[in-house]
């Protein structure tokens, strides 16, 4: 082999070791406030106990409904399928209120097809943990929504209605959530 081949030689390999080891996580994307909702949804999975009576069997998935749109819905694939207390988290996109029966986590959009109250009654007293970013949510009896203090993405809680529904909510969770009444 000559120089100049060893030379090109060389330069490939350069090449190849920059583009494979470069300024990729300098490019990371950044925590969107969508990702940090997806996260707390998957961690409210992880701090919430569902009765027994609410699953099928001991593997059945947790079913996380989203009815109506919502910016969250982008997010949503990166929880899709991580095991949540030896269960896969499934997410299902419904569209009306007579799909709620399947669910154990429901997140009611910015946009919904139905009215809030509407939702909720329907729910009745079921086990399903609802969620949303719209405001008063917990007040309305909702059980967790989604606000915003000092620009950070946090969270209130609704405990009567957790309680009424059988969810039991762990106090490391709730020690990261404003109790409202």
């Amino acid at each position: 082999m000559n120089s100049k081949q060893l030379f090109l030689i060389a330069g490939l390999f350069c090449s190849i070791a920059l583009h494979s080891v470069g300024p990729a996580p300098l490019l990371a994307e950044p925590a969107t406030e969508s990702r940090i909702k997806a996260a707390y949804l998957l961690n409210f999975a992880r701090f919430v106990t569902w009765p027994e009576a609410a699953f099928d069997n001991s593997v059945a998935p947790i079913v996380l409904c989203v009815l109506g749109d919502d910016p969250i819905d982008s997010a949503l694939p990166t929880i899709q399928y991580k095991r949540v207390q030896n269960r896969p988290l499934e997410i299902h996109h419904i569209g009306s209120l007579k799909d709620l029966p399947r669910c154990h986590m429901l997140f009611v959009g910015e946009t919904t097809p139905s009215p809030v109250q509407q939702v909720l009654s329907a729910l009745g007293n079921r086990p399903v943990l609802t969620v949303s970013s719209q405001p008063g949510f917990s007040s309305r009896g909702g059980m967790l929504t989604f606000i915003e203090t000092d620009n950070k993405i946090r969270f209130e809680v609704n405990l009567s209605t957790t309680r009424t529904a059988g969810l039991a909510i762990s106090s490391r969770l709730l020690k990261l959530a404003r109790v409202v009444p």
